[in-house]
């Protein structure tokens, strides 16, 4: 297939790290243009050398196929429409708006000029995550009891934008598209209800730990993100004839290493374990083939919507 043509808007740590070398090792993308504000930022990361000082420039160049957008939080549906509305399709990162509203708009948007839009939660192409959504599935399990999910990091600098409350900053947004987001997908997306929430919001004002319990059914959710306790990540996974986790401290951050899970039934225990992988690329490959026709899975913006909805309501809490 002929490659897709992408342009970046923004050239910050994630688009460096991340998407910048998933798509130039891939075989049916490649970034032909990078805009930022900061130009030196965006030559270390246009393979091309092409690149504009502004977003508009880019969205008006007729090569560019699809964008990626790497903003920060709040200018992320700002610059989705802008970017549909100049015809391209967009990889956005998450979390794709700031309420339920701005998702619902954007995905009319895109229906409605027949253009993909999809939000960058990477770690849903993951080899890992896709076995731990058919073991889900095949009810091996049993009847799911309790679910545990948790991604936490200890240090944010004063400086850093996720300290600002105006651009989309706190945890819930940060760390929340994986750790609260993840009982949503293992179970199904059924609706959720009695919700709880716990959060300390830090001298900046934005959220900075925050434990939120649910249920989905009959099954409770139990879920903690923080920028202020030491890293750690879980998923755990409790039914009626087993449990399932994920092994090592990586739940939620399998980017480039191995991974395992634990899959504990009666007094088996089974271990799978997953080469290292960049489900970055796995990714952009895969909205690559879909803007060109094939049949491939990408994440649907039904599920963005479902995951707006109960950060929604957390925040909707904190800010009581």
């Amino acid at each position: 297939m002929e490659t897709l043509k992408w342009g970046f808007i923004g050239a910050g740590g994630i688009a460096k790290r991340a998407l910048y070398p998933a798509i130039s090792k891939s075989s049916v993308g490649e970034i032909y243009a990078v805009a930022s504000r900061d130009l030196y930022k965006a030559r270390t990361i246009s393979p091309n050398g092409i690149v504009y000082d502004n977003y508009d420039a880019l969205l008006a160049d007729p090569k560019v196929e699809a964008v990626y957008i790497s903003l920060p939080n709040s200018l992320h549906i700002p610059l989705t429409i802008k970017a549909l509305n100049a015809g391209k399709h967009v990889l956005c990162e998450k979390p794709l708006g700031m309420n339920p509203a701005e998702v619902e708009e954007a995905t009319a948007l895109a229906a409605s000029k027949g253009l993909l839009l999809v939000e960058a939660s990477w770690n849903r192409w993951h080899p890992r995550t896709k076995r731990i959504q058919e073991i889900m599935k095949s009810g091996v399990l049993g009847k799911i009891h309790r679910i545990r999910t948790g991604f936490t990091f200890d240090g944010l600098a004063d400086s850093d934008i996720r300290n600002v409350p105006e651009l989309g900053g706190g945890m819930v947004y940060d760390l929340g598209p994986y750790a609260i987001a993840a009982p949503l997908w293992l179970m199904g997306f059924p609706q959720f209800s009695n919700l709880e929430v716990l959060a300390v919001v830090n001298k900046h004002g934005v959220d900075e730990t925050i434990r939120s319990n649910f249920m989905l059914g009959d099954t409770r959710c139990e879920t903690t993100v923080s920028c202020n306790i030491q890293f750690t990540h879980w998923l755990i996974v409790e039914g009626q004839n087993g449990t399932l986790r994920t092994g090592g401290n990586d739940a939620f951050f399998s980017h480039n290493q191995p991974s395992s899970l634990e899959l504990e039934i009666g007094s088996k225990v089974t271990i799978e374990n997953f080469k290292a992988e960049d489900p970055y690329q796995l990714m952009a490959d895969a909205f690559a083939r879909k803007v060109r026709g094939e049949d491939v899975w990408v994440m649907p913006l039904s599920e963005s919507l479902r995951f707006s909805q109960l950060f929604d309501a957390i925040l909707a809490k904190i800010a009581k």
